[in-house]
């Protein structure tokens, strides 16, 4: 029996104002303030982002709540509905806040190499020399990939899908070290084995960067150029992609330092759809590629990563900046969209955009030279003065000005999305890393029967 403190239900009025829906509720009470939700009950199941409702305390003296250990679990203001815990990637969207390890990315991005931040995301902590430069020596020590690789991704059309053949080159990798699948070792190799998890995080990272580099060239119909022991992990796959200075047949070093900074604002983005995708795949504990396939499939959906590629073909059917105007009169009369606009996360300008937006400017003259793109700063610029965009808060998602940023360097649209997964695979691999330290909990969603019951012919 209801006590004398339930809230009254089926659309009555409670005491703190807050409305009942008609029908089954379930009520939700905040014991921190006090907040009451009335949470309606549709076959048999609440919808968990209704909870984005409850708003945690603001303590003037500690504006962060804490949890018994000292670690912030809500963002003041904001509740999202707990998936997983992870001590990798914090984001608040609302204060525009992204930090590594608890590390703001402002004390990182062009200060930090690839090296030093991937160490930092997959190993917890900054690496000392001694271990940097191990680091980067096992990296550069991971044998080239086997011929049968080369060949899976050669057998691909050349004007076939680069991420498809990221994808084969993967899964022939994978065959390559048989013992190295638990299915098939029949055994755990990796829940509670950090050494295995360290070396096949290592080989990843190395491999799959030659095998984006690999398909790149085939795509384009350019040799492939091996890696060099004494380069960077950035250097070396420049260098694989005969993206290289012909007076010296080195990356420009103008370059190397765009790429860095580059990749290390989108190394990690906490739980995405393709960071979801590989952990879902990991919770059965299968070998590592298996879980990267995963993620980078999630990546391809125009949704998500694919969006970029959408947006760039948004852009090119533009055609011109004097045709700027129109489109930007279609999307406000709900005509067309503006791809590349807006962003699930932020509700203030994305703290990446400020880094990437430097690093065009110092571009400036291979910005010039790019139709594309001047087509691409016609439309930011009008966006940016329009009351309709800017009262929607719609301003340009940074992944799609890091693409612009990749044209800039000379890689084509279909180039980039590969290019942003190579650059994510330190954050997949930190998480992957950071699950296999966890307890063996497969991941099964919970779903909502809505069919027919009991039918008969």
């Amino acid at each position: 029996m209801p006590s004398a403190t339930t809230p009254p239900a089926n659309g009555a009025n409670s005491t703190n104002g807050v409305k009942t829906p008609m029908g089954g509720v379930l009520h939700v009470i905040d014991s921190r303030t006090g907040q009451h939700l009335a949470l309606k009950i549709q076959q048999n199941a609440i919808n968990a982002t209704d909870l984005k409702q409850l708003k945690a305390p603001k303590d003037e003296e500690h504006p962060e709540y804490q949890n018994e250990q000292g670690l912030r679990v809500y963002d003041p203001g904001y509740t999202n509905t707990l998936v997983s815990e992870s001590k990798i990637t914090y984001i608040d969207g609302l204060e525009g806040t992204i930090q590594y390890r608890g590390y703001s990315i402002h004390d990182i991005i062009g200060k930090k190499k690839f090296v030093d931040l991937s160490h930092l995301l997959i190993w917890g902590h900054w690496p000392s020399a001694d271990e940097a430069r191990v680091y980067q020596e096992r990296l550069n020590n991971v044998p080239m990939i086997d011929d049968s690789v080369f060949n899976v991704i050669r057998s691909f059309p050349k004007n076939g899908s680069i991420l498809g053949m990221m994808v084969a080159g993967l899964s022939a990798l994978q065959s390559t070290d048989m013992n190295a699948i638990p299915a098939h070792a029949a055994k755990n190799l990796y829940l509670g084995q950090p050494q295995n998890v360290d070396e096949q995080v290592i080989r990843v990272l190395s491999s799959l960067s030659m095998i984006t580099a690999a398909a790149y060239c085939h795509h384009i119909g350019r040799a492939f150029t091996p890696p060099r022991q004494d380069f960077s992990y950035v250097e070396n796959f420049l260098l694989m992609t005969g993206t290289v200075d012909p007076a010296t047949g080195a990356p420009n070093p103008r370059y190397v330092s765009a790429v860095e900074r580059l990749w290390a604002t989108v190394a990690d983005h906490e739980m995405t759809c393709s960071t979801a995708a590989l952990l879902q795949t990991a919770s059965a504990l299968p070998d590592v590629v298996s879980s990267l396939v995963s993620a980078i499939s999630a990546t391809y959906g125009p949704l998500h990563g694919g969006a970029i590629e959408v947006a760039y073909k948004n852009i090119a059917e533009i055609g011109a900046v004097a045709n700027v105007p129109a489109k930007i009169a279609r999307v406000k009369a709900g005509e067309e969209r503006l791809y590349g606009y807006g962003h699930r996360v932020y509700r203030v300008t994305d703290p990446r955009f400020t880094y990437i937006s430097e690093i065009l400017g110092e571009l400036s003259e291979e910005v010039s030279r790019d139709p594309l793109l001047q087509v691409a700063f016609a439309l930011d610029k009008a966006a940016a003065e329009d009351e309709y965009f800017t009262s929607r808060k719609l301003r340009p998602n940074a992944d799609l000005f890091a693409a612009f940023a990749y044209k800039a360097l000379g890689f084509p649209a279909e180039f980039i999305l590969p290019i942003s997964v190579v650059s994510r695979t330190q954050g997949f691999m930190a998480h992957w890393k950071e699950a296999m330290e966890g307890g063996p909990r497969i991941w099964r969603p919970g779903q909502k029967y809505t069919g027919n019951l009991n039918q008969k012919e």
